[in-house]
This record gives C-alpha cells, structure tokens and sequence, in this order.
C-alpha cells in the first residue's frame, strides 16, 4: 500500500451527491453558491446523524465530458474548501465523474482530502460515455508529484454503471488494483445487494492488504449482511426520505434520523 500516514476511516461514510451545475446545461442547473450552500447541508445532516466521514461527487453533470473540464476543476475545489472549513475534523474525499486520476488527486491536495474514489482504476469498461480506461500510472505519478503520499486512493473493481472489457476474473482484478496499480482500498458494488455479497465473499479469502468497502446498496435491510464482510460503507440513498421540507429554499434529501439509525447499527 503506497501510502505511509494512518487515517482513522470511520466505518460509514457519506456521499454528497451535487446539484448539477449551470455549465451542464440541464435546465435545473445552479449557481455555484446555491451548490455549496446543498453541500454544507448534507454534510451538517450527516455530521449532526453521527458521520464523521463524507465525499463529495459531481454525480448530476451529466452527460459526463470527455476529460476534466476546467470548470468541473473550479467548482471541486470550492466546494472543497467550503467543506473543510466547515468540518475540519471530517476524513474528507472527492469523487469525479470523468474518469480521472490527475484531476481527482489535484483537487483533494488543493481542499486538504484523505482520499479520493477512482470508478475504473485498472483495466477498461465500457460506461455510456464510451470506453474509460484505468488510470493507476495517472494517479500514483500525480501523488508523488503533489508529495500527497497520504491521501488514500479507493478503487472501484467492476463499477456497476458499466461493463467491463474482456473482463478478468474479479479476484484477479482485485490483486491488481492492489500490486500493480497499489490502490489503498478496494471499492465492490454490484448491482444487487446478493450480488455485492457474493463479490465480498469472493474476495475476502484473499486477504488483500487493503480494506474492502462497499460502494451502494446499504441500508438497514441489508447493513447486517455486510457488516461481517466489509470493513467500510459507502451510502447516500439510506439517509433519504423524500418530502422533506427545503431550507432558505436549498432542497433536502436526507433524514437526520435515518443517518442515525444506520450508524447505530455499526457503532
């Protein structure tokens, strides 16, 4: 594992999932203010539920660019800095929706991150903006640039929003996210919750030297299945109820309440 400091990952950690931005072109896009000010809320409902790691993804720029657009880069950072000075005792991360292993690196150095969520790490998938490829040299080249040898880098094996190339075996796949691309944590969703078991009981065995977390898919329901086989979780859709009433016109997603009753059943 190519970083050297210990980071304390709590087991739950939240995504912040961004209003699309106005350079997107939807028709519901917003103002950078308007972004941040959604941000620091879901990060406050989770902070105040019990989380005390979260990241933060671009997930409503969609179609997603080609590469990583300048503005993509700016609007990162803000958020970012925004989060960091609002909750500096946060293990903070970054996700991008481009593929990208420079960028993402960049971006978590500039707002002070622990790590970063890189979807397609080693080999290729096919994704509905077109064939992405692994960006390991990418990323362990722009760490040691940036001297950043702390921040963590996540790795999705088999994202579940695509397919991959001539697949691998996926335990095969795993090891070398591990030792050829030296990734410090193996990220495994399916596009079930049987399916994500079945890839953690397939993987487990191996006793890679990473954590295994899971990507998507928990909840209650299915938290105590998980709770044996990964060592982390990522969520967004289990603090959610819908109707919630906005704030200073900001939309809500998350429940207080339904982030504490999921980290009480980890704690």
């Amino acid at each position: 594992m190519a970083a050297t400091q210990e980071l304390k990952l709590p087991r739950i950690i939240a995504a912040i999932h961004l209003l699309p931005s106005r350079e997107s072109l939807r028709p519901d896009g917003q103002p950078l203010s308007r972004i941040i000010e959604h941000a620091l809320l879901h990060a406050r409902i989770a902070w105040d539920g019990g989380v005390r790691a979260f990241y933060f993804q671009d997930v409503n720029d969609v179609p997603v660019a080609p590469q990583v657009m300048e503005h993509t880069i700016a609007h990162m950072t803000a958020v970012g800095k925004e989060l960091r000075r609002a909750f500096p005792d946060a293990v903070l991360g970054v996700c991008l929706m481009q593929n990208s292993g420079k960028e993402s690196l960049q971006i978590a150095h500039a707002v002070d991150a622990q790590f970063v969520r890189i979807k397609v790490y080693v080999g290729a998938m096919l994704k509905a903006e077109g064939i992405v490829q692994g960006c390991a040299y990418e990323a362990i080249r722009t760490r040691h640039h940036l001297n950043a040898e702390h921040i963590r880098i996540f790795a999705d094996v088999y994202d579940r929003l695509g397919e991959p190339i001539a697949p691998i075996p996926l335990k095969e796949m795993c090891r070398q996210a591990v030792e050829f691309g030296r990734a410090d944590g193996i990220i495994l969703t399916g596009r079930t919750p049987e399916q994500s078991i079945r890839m953690l009981d397939e993987v487990r065995p191996l006793r890679l030297p990473v954590p295994l977390l899971v990507g998507g898919g928990v909840s209650p329901q299915t938290l105590k299945y998980f709770v044996g086989r990964a060592d982390h979780f990522i969520v967004h859709a289990a603090f959610v109820r819908r109707g919630l009433p906005a704030r200073n016109g900001v939309p809500v997603e998350w429940d207080v309440e339904l982030v504490r009753e999921l980290v009480a059943m980890v704690a």
